[in-house]
């Protein structure tokens, strides 16, 4: 037998490595995405804050309702970033995927956490591997490209450190435990000002201990839940009375939209990216099928490689925690009426990375399956920076190539705009005139037709095209 078929170490760290420099490298165009959508939106609020020389913990109190209540990740963090790197599109990518190398990370040391709860052989290779399998998931194509959505990379990385304290402290014994249990509240709280959907936490607590058969319900376990519950509400009322929640696609319902959903989670969690499922609902049937099959067919060709003949590495108890887990994390977004992204799903595909590194660390196969899971993402993502308008990367990039031509020209306030396709132009919006042009939100005019008091008009068509348009020749717009 030779020295590699004996030692499988070896190729095992080989091909953890590999898929990692696989990801890194996948991930490494981000940095040069511009700013588009909300990003001009948070720098705006973020210049206007600073401006006004209010204290940080304003960020916290917000004056005049937001949509979101999420200070930490939002308010409190474009205020920080602007003052440290001054607007810079591509020092905010570096700190975009800084956070996701931290939240995948932090998935690594909850994998560590869960093997040495459930006694899995080989925990440091495990966690290795799960940090590197969750961090080359597709789902996190726009917390890495999009400024806007670091907030997501920092409530995974807020929420994998509460559950790995919660799940050292159910392991623990004497003062080491009780500090455990003091760790998880804080980390929480992190995770509730990062994002919203934080508010599952206490029951992916319960699953997880029942998952690594660790929760005993003794007085440091139920303390913990009931402070981290009551957490939670104190929360839940402090958003009520903050935010002002008037965009209907985020409104919970329950009809259609829940199978909607319900087939957008699978197939997130599959790795097939968006802009893929959009081609299926909108036209383009047959290339859009070969898309999701070049991504969705390696992911699962390596859950089955992985799971033949090892299924029963997990009792029937933690596949039930799986599927719970999984659910449970996604449960709000199962009822939103139409908004639906892959990076909703980030926190559900933390316990199945983790899994699937517990049934591939030792396997003999491992760098075939790192090999199916690199060739699955990179076919999604790759995609996704190539797929033409509307797809989201091409709409930025469409807005960057607009600013830059209007910025040339210096056009002068008041600035009258007459946009054809709004999707297009959400790219841009008004923030984005206003920041990269000079001109004062207020000073920036959408409109459907030129109107006479102005002397020209911006009239952006369908496709993307603009010019300038005298207002007496301007007609109405479709």
């Amino acid at each position: 037998m030779s020295t590699t078929a004996r030692n499988p170490y070896p190729i095992a760290t080989a091909s953890i490595a590999l898929l990692a420099l696989s990801a890194l490298l996948m991930w490494w165009p981000a940095l040069h995405i511009p700013f588009w959508g909300d990003d001009y939106v948070f720098l705006q609020q973020a210049r206007a804050t600073s401006a006004a020389g209010l204290p940080w913990w304003s960020d916290f109190l917000p004056a005049s309702p937001p949509r979101f209540w999420r200070p930490l990740s939002q308010e409190g963090y474009w205020r920080l970033m602007l003052a440290l790197f001054d607007g810079s599109a591509v020092a905010m990518h570096v700190v975009s995927l800084t956070l996701h190398l931290l939240a995948s990370a932090g998935v690594g040391l909850l994998a560590l956490r869960i093997a040495s709860a459930c006694q899995w052989p080989h925990a440091g290779r495990t966690a290795a591997l799960a940090g590197v399998i969750y961090g080359g998931l597709a789902m996190h194509l726009l917390p890495v490209h999009w400024a806007a959505a670091a907030n997501n990379s920092m409530l995974t990385l807020f929420t994998t450190l509460a559950l790995s304290a919660w799940l050292g402290a159910l392991c623990a014994q004497g003062i080491r435990r009780r500090l455990a249990f003091v760790a998880v509240p804080p980390l929480l709280a992190l995770a509730l000002l990062s994002k919203e959907s934080a508010v599952l936490t206490p029951l992916l607590m319960v699953v997880l201990g029942l998952f690594c058969d660790r929760l005993r319900w003794r007085g440091g376990d139920i303390a913990t839940l009931l402070a981290c519950t009551l957490l939670v509400a104190i929360w839940l009322v402090l958003d009520r009375r903050f935010t002002a929640h008037t965009d209907a696609a985020y409104t919970l319902e329950l009809g259609g939209n829940v199978v909607r959903n319900g087939l957008s989670f699978a197939a997130w969690m599959i790795n097939v990216p968006r802009e893929a499922v959009r081609m299926v609902m909108t036209g383009g049937i047959m290339p859009a099928l070969a898309w999701v099959s070049l991504t969705a067919l390696p992911m699962l060709a390596a859950c089955v490689l992985a799971l033949w003949q090892r299924h029963r590495r997990l009792s029937p108890r933690q596949w039930l925690g799986l599927a719970l887990f999984a659910g449970l994390a996604y449960g709000p977004y199962f009822l939103f009426s139409w908004n639906s992204y892959a990076y909703y799903a980030a926190i559900s595909a933390i316990l199945p990375a983790i899994v699937l590194a517990r049934l591939g660390a030792d396997h003999p196969r491992l760098w075939l399956i790192a090999a199916l899971l690199a060739l699955s993402s990179w076919s999604a993502v790759s995609g996704t920076r190539h797929a033409a308008q509307p797809g989201l990367i091409a709409r930025a990039q469409w807005g960057e190539q607009l600013l830059q031509q209007l910025e040339q020209q210096a056009p002068h306030a008041p600035l009258w705009v007459v946009p054809g396709d709004e999707q297009r132009f959400y790219a841009v919006g008004k923030a984005g005139l206003a920041w990269r042009l000079g001109i004062k939100p207020a000073e920036i005019h959408l409109v459907r037709r030129c109107p006479a008091k102005a002397r020209r008009c911006l009239l952006i068509d369908d496709h993307g095209d603009w010019r300038w348009q005298p207002a007496t020749a301007a007609k109405s717009h479709p």
